[in-house]
């Protein structure tokens, strides 16, 4: 397993905290006014919760398949993902 994947499983993990504190908010929000955009809310981050989770365990199952050609993709996708969550993540808190 190279230092790419490795970086990628760290993206992983802090896409699943940023993801859990997300639908924590969202569910707090769907409490005081639940409405179909609150509702919305909180099914968009558990489902995308959920992906996070399937991702890394497919890295940590599958880490021998993946070949040296496609850690960057794997990196750059978890990283991006993460950036767009933690942009989400000032907007919600803001």
């Amino acid at each position: 397993m190279g230092l790419l994947m490795w970086g990628a499983v760290a993206g992983a993990v802090l896409n699943i905290v940023l993801t859990a504190l997300l639908a924590s908010v969202y569910a707090r929000n769907a409490r005081k006014v639940p409405t179909m955009f609150t509702a919305g809310l909180l099914t968009f981050a558990i489902l995308l919760l959920v992906g996070n989770a399937v991702t890394l365990w497919s890295f940590a199952t599958m880490m021998p398949v993946y070949t040296a050609g496609l850690e960057p993709y794997v990196i750059t996708y978890t990283w991006a993902q993460a950036a767009g969550l933690l942009a989400l993540s000032v907007v919600t808190w803001k």
